[in-house]
């Protein structure tokens, strides 16, 4: 009878132990899929390509907030301090993985062009990153913590081209954004539409 008993305490107890594991335990962050038929950039507000270089996070309560530049992502993360994020997320512009920002190996290239031209391309390891540069014949590695100093710049001239749309098809909202160069060529499209 003591043998039972103690049979079912210290089942009892491991049963409570599995329990609260499993209450503890997070769920790990995911991001979500590219929608290209929906997806907008939160910054430049040009549509999101699955190209190997999207970027998001993801709130604490779930929300995925979507860029199509990792130039884009960090622009709008300095502009918006208060948000609560759980993770972040690049794509591997090789591969079109995600990637957690925190564990991916950058290339700055500025002469190969990414959706806004900030010449940032992400990849899963520093082996790929390396790779891209010899193919590439330019550009340097970059770790997460230089990627924090980094100084986004963009080049028009190193953008690559949106399918369907013109950069001053941007909303009126954007004009701002990105050092007012698109705002600069959105004010002159206004001001011609007026005078006609």
């Amino acid at each position: 009878m003591l043998k039972r008993k103690g049979l079912w305490l210290i089942t009892g107890m491991i049963f409570c132990l599995l329990v609260l594991a499993a209450c503890g335990k997070k769920e790990s962050v995911q991001p979500q899929p590219i929608d290209e038929a929906v997806d907008t950039c939160a910054q430049c507000h040009m549509a999101i390509r699955n190209n190997g270089y999207a970027a998001q996070y993801v709130t604490a309560d779930g929300k995925s907030v979507k860029f199509d530049d990792i130039g884009c992502l960090h622009k709008y993360v300095g502009e918006h301090k208060g948000e609560n994020i759980a993770e972040s997320f690049v794509q591997d512009s090789g591969t079109k993985e995600w990637v957690t920002l925190k564990d991916a190996t950058y290339v700055d290239a500025m002469n190969v062009p990414t959706p806004m031209g900030y010449g940032v391309h992400a990849f899963k390891d520093k082996a790929a990153a390396e790779k891209f540069i010899q193919e590439k014949g330019a550009g340097q590695v970059i770790t997460y913590e230089q990627l924090q100093q980094h100084e986004w710049k963009m080049d028009k001239s190193h953008m690559m081209p949106h399918e369907g749309m013109q950069h001053g098809d941007m909303k009126h909202d954007a004009k701002q954004d990105h050092s007012g160069q698109h705002g600069e060529s959105m004010q002159h499209e206004e001001m011609k539409g007026e005078h006609k």
